[in-house]
């Protein structure tokens, strides 16, 4: 059924069809394909792996593959180009983005990771220690390309991901934070600039949360959806992991949306 449509207040069968196609026609254009951009392809199998170990202390953390950010980099930027990563971790997006010459800028919340980022450029000073939720678009130039990768959530979690786990939230005010960070990220994209987000759904104690369908939903209220991206993965995964991406699964999502344009580009 196509929402909001109330047949009631229709008043003959010609303005139904009026109604429903107008709603159809805002439906598709929130989710389509922006008509500049040329179409995703849905589907890359990669090998799970990283080409630098992390340093002592941080082994178990999960990190996006160089392999698959290197894949995107290339497919959706040119040299020369300003990358931005509004959730830096350990530098594996901004890293990459030096290699194939391209510009790095980065905001990381832990200040000891920050510094670890900044000993692996050439373009140190590029990376901000900051907020995601709370920070000054002004301190990065326009950038044409972002690839990042936010915090995960379960339904179940009370602590609030975006502050590294620290203190209290919810699901739902996770979705709306994610929302947030998203605006911000967009102050700091050019018009017609590409977002990538690197994430997947979550299994724990025998439940489905399903973070990507909730997050392409709540960043599409942003950015247009131009489609996603499934990545299967081979080898054995990140350390202790279930399966060979992690969280129960084979298999991630890369979720690619446009900053509108024009005003006619906005999602509705």
């Amino acid at each position: 059924m196509t929402a909001g449509v109330d047949h009631r207040d229709c008043h003959d069968h010609h303005a139904c069809a009026q109604q429903v196609s107008h709603d159809h026609a805002r439906d598709h254009h929130r989710y389509s394909s922006s008509r500049s951009r040329s179409p995703v392809k849905t589907h890359l199998s990669l090998q799970y792996a990283h080409d630098e170990k992390l340093p002592a202390g941080y082994s178990n953390e999960v990190r996006s593959p160089d392999a698959l950010v290197e894949r995107f980099l290339v497919a959706h930027s040119e040299p020369g180009d300003r990358v931005f990563d509004p959730f830096a971790g350990f530098g594996t997006t901004l890293v990459t983005a030096e290699r194939l010459g391209r510009v790095p800028y980065g905001l990381e919340y832990e200040p000891d990771r920050v510094a670890y980022v900044r000993e692996r450029l050439d373009a140190a000073g590029n990376v901000r220690a900051g907020d995601a939720l709370a920070f000054d678009s002004d301190q990065f130039p326009a950038c044409d390309l972002c690839f990042t990768s936010p915090p995960f959530v379960t339904e179940a979690m009370s602590t609030d991901a975006f502050r590294n786990y620290a203190g209290e939230s919810s699901y739902g005010s996770y979705l709306d934070d994610a929302t947030r960070v998203v605006r911000g990220i967009r102050r700091v994209l050019k018009p017609g600039a590409t977002v990538v987000l690197d994430v997947a759904n979550l299994k724990h104690e025998g439940h489905v949360t399903t973070l990507a369908w909730d997050l392409a939903d709540a960043v599409s209220e942003v950015l247009s959806f131009r489609g996603e991206v499934v990545v299967t993965w081979e080898g054995d995964g990140p350390p202790g992991s279930d399966g060979a991406y992690g969280y129960g699964y084979d298999h991630s999502y890369c979720l690619v949306f446009d900053v509108p344009e024009s005003e006619a580009d906005e999602p509705r």
